[in-house]
């Protein structure tokens, strides 16, 4: 099922958490390509070369997409920071973004359980003080039918919110239009009972 909307930071946020004399700077930044948050990993590394760990996870586009997403421990134990870091981004319903955490470490081992839980409460705290916009997933549709329904598809379409995107009249109407993904299957529902037969729709 499509998300309904996802949450996409505005701007870069920073902040610091700290525990046991170790200290994890986390930087929030909005991003929509695996280039881009692969480039803010190593510009991370780059500003900050003395730190012991640069752990990441980033999603770019939505939270649960089954590709365009990753994450990493970076030296720390594994299982221990990436995923766990990912999980909360995820949790939040948080899309377009790229968490890095940098940590220096303060000579108290925290143990596995530890890591996870000072990884994961780092990030939840910056979520909190970051600034996100809400994001519609939309979805292309192709319509075509006789002109004698234009009438009927003008009804529903108008009950949805729909964008028309390119519209070719020959021997019948083709309409390629841009809906809110949550919508899809309802619109089809419509199509099928309203279109006398005469009127297909399709994914593009």
């Amino acid at each position: 099922m499509a998300d309904a909307f996802y949450l996409k930071p505005i701007a870069i946020t920073e902040t610091l958490y700290e525990i046991k004399k170790s200290r994890f700077y986390v930087s929030i930044t909005p991003l929509s390509t695996i280039e881009a948050a692969r480039s803010c990993i190593q510009q991370a590394k780059a500003t900050t070369p003395s730190a012991n760990h640069h752990c990441s996870a980033f999603i770019t586009s939505t939270p649960h997409a089954e590709d365009g997403f990753g994450y990493s421990d970076d030296g720390e134990p594994s299982g221990t920071a990436g995923k766990p870091m990912f999980n909360v981004l995820q949790g939040n319903n948080v899309g377009e973004a790229c968490v890095i955490v940098t940590r220096f470490f303060g000579g108290i081992k925290l143990g596995t359980g530890g890591l996870v839980r000072a990884y994961s409460t780092s990030v939840k705290e910056a979520i909190a003080q970051a600034q996100f916009e809400e994001v519609h997933p939309r979805a292309t549709v192709e319509l075509t039918y006789p002109y004698t329904l234009s009438s009927t598809v003008d009804a529903i379409l108008h009950s949805f919110d729909t964008q028309i995107i390119d519209s070719q009249y020959a021997e019948s109407v083709t309409l390629k239009i841009s809906i809110t993904a949550t919508a899809v299957h309802e619109l089809t529902q419509q199509v099928q009972e309203r279109g006398r037969g005469l009127l297909q729709i399709e994914a593009v």
